[in-house]
């Protein structure tokens, strides 16, 4: 099982990182993206973001979120797209889990995801960022993909 806090790590440094760069205030880049700049702090110091605030974020900088969290080391990727598709998500975590041989049961035993959203998930909605960052380690898979972004 991976340790997550890591991977959520990584992606308060990249942020920080690029947010540093951007020379703007909390408020003036959370009034850019749309989310609240009490959010941008909270983010910066660490706290797990709202998957569509990670999603506002990456679209902003036009980067990967594979690269936010480590996943991989393209900070972009020639097809990205803005944005998210929701019905993207349960047939590439379908097709993860066919790959690895496994089940979301199996992955539910060893507490990654919980067992009772497959249905949820089936239905077109989302969890929360940690759970996508867990089952994309876990199954190698890519966060963009997962979402339609790629």
């Amino acid at each position: 099982m991976i340790k997550l806090s890591d991977n959520l790590k990584i992606f308060t440094e990249n942020f920080t990182d690029l947010f540093i760069k951007t020379g703007l205030t909390k408020h003036k880049f959370a009034k850019l993206i749309d989310i609240d700049h009490c959010l941008i702090a909270d983010y910066l110091q660490g706290t797990i973001p709202l998957l569509k605030n990670v999603v506002k974020i990456c679209d902003y900088f036009n980067c990967s979120i594979d690269y936010m969290v480590g996943l991989g080391s393209n900070f972009t990727y020639l097809n990205l797209q803005a944005g998210y598709k929701n019905n993207y998500f349960y047939p590439e975590y379908q097709r993860l889990l066919q790959l690895n041989n496994t089940t979301h049961y199996v992955l539910a035993k060893n507490n990654i995801v919980t067992s009772t959203k497959l249905n949820l998930w089936q239905q077109g909605r989302l969890h929360k960022f940690e759970v996508l960052v867990a089952i994309a380690y876990e199954l190698g898979g890519s966060i963009d993909k997962m979402l339609g972004r790629i």
